[in-house]
Order: structure tokens, then sequence, then C-alpha cells
């Protein structure tokens, strides 16, 4: 299935770039650099703030750029985005990663916590992809199905 996505830029600076396709509740995030932790807080806490604005349902975020987390900024997205994420009507968010980033395994523990807490499992999936393509044929792969399911 072909989504014409058109999304429009929200926010640049000179860690990330914030785009959002409105019609399609998508949210996409770049990151330029790996950022300082207090940095990355205040980008990823504006991320989340606008994806909540927009009521976005699909997060794309190209972390390439970002190879690890350290355990402080993991538990900081646990313990300030999961809030955010319970507010939230996201569905899915797919992180673009290198593949040496995935082996570290810092983002499979947040994916882990996140998902043991039940109300987000319920609604929200999380995957972490190498490719472009593959993230965004799985974030939109039950596109039409959740569109046709919505206007019911």
């Amino acid at each position: 299935m072909h989504i014409d996505l058109q999304p429009q830029l929200v926010h640049q600076d000179e860690f990330l770039k914030i785009e959002v396709d409105k019609n399609i509740k998508y949210i996409y995030i770049e990151w330029f650099t790996g950022p300082s932790a207090e940095d990355f807080r205040k980008s990823f806490f504006l991320a989340a703030s606008i994806a909540l604005e927009q009521k976005a349902e699909y997060w794309f975020s190209d972390a390439r750029a970002i190879p690890f987390l350290d355990f402080a900024d993991q538990n900081w997205v646990l313990r300030e985005m999961t809030p955010k994420l319970l507010e939230s009507p996201l569905k899915k968010y797919a992180r673009l990663s290198t593949k040496e980033s995935i082996g570290l395994l810092d983002i499979h523990r947040i994916y882990s916590s996140l998902s043991s807490q039940q109300a987000i499992a319920f609604r929200t999936k999380f995957e972490t992809f190498t490719s472009r393509e593959a993230a965004l044929e799985w974030l939109f792969l039950d596109f039409e199905q959740d569109q046709s399911s919505n206007t019911q």
C-alpha cells in the first residue's frame, strides 16, 4: 500500500527537525546529531508535545545520529514520557537506527518497560528498523483498516 505523505516542517534546530502530516496523523523526527542529555530531553519533550498537540497516531523517528541513550536518559524517557504516551492516541512508533545501535539494546529496555504497561501495550506498538522503507511499510501496514474503523 502506498501512503501519500505530505509532511510539513513544524520545527528545526541544530539537533533535529520535526515534520507533521495532519491528514495522516503522522509525525517524523530526524535527529541530526547526538545531543547532550539536556538537549536530548528538551528536544524529545518538544517532539512529544507536538505529537500530542497534533494527535499523531504514527511516529517515525530517524535516530541513526544517536548511537545510544545512556541509562539516565532511558530512565528520563520512561519517567517523563510514559504519562504523555498514556494521553496520546499513538498507535505505532517506528525508530530507524543503525545495526550497531540496535546491538546496544538501550531502546529494547525502553520498549519492554513501556509494553509492560497494559494501557500502552494495548494501544501502541513499538519497533526498531535499519531500513527506512521497512519502517514506513510497518508503520502504515494497517493504515487503511484503521481509517475504515475510525469512520464507523
